[in-house]
């Protein structure tokens, strides 16, 4: 690499320094950083044109491409707009050198940098998690209340269509890919099945709760799981193993992480005493009565959702704002909340540009996903 190409690399990390001291001084990452690096990005992209290291096409790709990942990670509630922006800019000033010794979708910036940004991070809060289980004194309690709060026959049939719905996008993906021969490894296939399989999730949550809609849905997943397998038997017992072990992770598993998160990270604050900056951990829905009366219902959601008129809170990691708090205690004079006692679940508000940056100094150190790097080692 040219002297040039280091001094990009060597750019990343001083704006994500200076990002991280600002987000944990002043809870925000500064339009200076971040649109900033933005700017530097684009314009070591337009020089890398110049120098002939890089194409029109590959240049428009990665700008759109990082452009839509920084969205969706806004979008589902991951990131604040301005780590949204600077995870943006960092995807444009890495030089395609960097990664000169991976090929097809495995060297694209942005699914590398994202990998290495929420990977980490993800086996960070399990092992707090953890930690924080094996030194409670009341486990038998905390696993009766998961088990009575979590396996009721509505929940649990709720859950069982999102396996069915879990099992037939990753059909559909598996049959496309193999139509395009696109062949990359198990790890990186599932973390797209993951990633289509929460879109698809995001888009059926607009759509009505009736028997209509369940039935529908069944029936177009069942249709796309019997066509991408090759024979009855191999459905049967295909379909038993992914159906036990996805109830295994993405249920049983899944519940436990988060019921521990509930009772490790989050705390109950009435609404009286809410605070600017207050990030929720639950989101509260409108919902109209048959009378022309209105109920509040609360639901626990896993990532933010910014749609719909009917939604009065939902965990969004910008926070409370002002005006929020002001509608919320306006709501709960009037007795609106006196079913969950004037009280709202509150999460901790997490400074993301540190790990951003820890994602960085693993891009930079691994020239590649860091996984990739340890199975070399091991």
């Amino acid at each position: 690499m040219s002297h040039y190409e280091y001094f990009l690399i060597f750019l990343a990390p001083a704006f994500c320094a200076y990002a991280s001291y600002t987000d944990l001084k002043t809870q925000k990452i500064r339009n200076f950083c971040s649109l900033g690096l933005l700017y530097v990005g684009t314009l070591s992209q337009l020089m890398a044109w110049y120098l002939g290291t890089a194409t029109p096409l590959y240049i428009l790709g990665l700008f759109l491409g990082s452009g839509i990942m920084a969205f969706a990670l806004y979008w589902f509630g991951i990131f604040s707009p301005g780590d949204a922006k600077l995870f943006w800019g960092l995807c444009l000033i890495f030089p395609l050198s960097l990664f000169e010794s991976l090929r097809g979708v495995l060297g694209f910036p942005p699914l590398i940098l994202a990998l290495n940004i929420i990977i980490p991070y993800a086996i960070g809060i399990l092992g707090y998690l953890l930690f924080k289980f094996v030194s409670m004194e009341n486990k038998r309690d905390f696993l009766r209340y998961l088990l009575r709060c979590n396996f009721q026959k509505a929940a649990v049939l709720e859950r069982f269509f999102s396996l069915l719905v879990f099992i037939g996008v990753g059909s559909a993906l598996t049959s496309l890919l193999a139509v395009a021969r696109w062949h990359t490894d198990p790890f990186l296939r599932l973390a797209v099945i993951l990633v289509c399989f929460t879109l698809v999730q995001k888009l059926l949550s607009i759509l009505p709760k009736t028997p209509v809609y369940y039935g529908l849905v069944s029936f177009l997943c069942v249709c796309l799981i019997i066509q991408a397998t090759p024979s009855v038997m191999t459905l049967l017992s295909g379909f038993t193993f992914f159906f036990g072990l996805s109830f295994l992770i993405f249920v049983a598993a899944k519940q436990f992480v988060l019921s521990l998160v509930s009772l490790a990270l989050e705390n109950t604050v009435d609404v009286n005493r809410l605070q600017v900056g207050m990030i929720p951990a639950e989101q509260i829905v409108e919902i109209p009565q048959d009378n022309g009366s209105t109920r509040y219902e609360k639901k626990h959601v896993e990532f933010s959702s910014r749609q719909g008129d009917d939604i009065v809170i939902s965990p969004d990691p910008e926070g409370l704002t002002p005006e929020k708090i002001a509608q919320l205690q306006h709501l709960a004079k009037q007795g609106a909340f006196t079913e969950f006692n004037n009280e709202i679940k509150i999460q901790p508000a997490i400074r993301f540009a540190p790990v951003i940056s820890l994602g960085v100094l693993l891009t930079i150190f691994c020239q590649g996903p860091f996984y990739l790097k340890l199975t070399q080692l091991f």
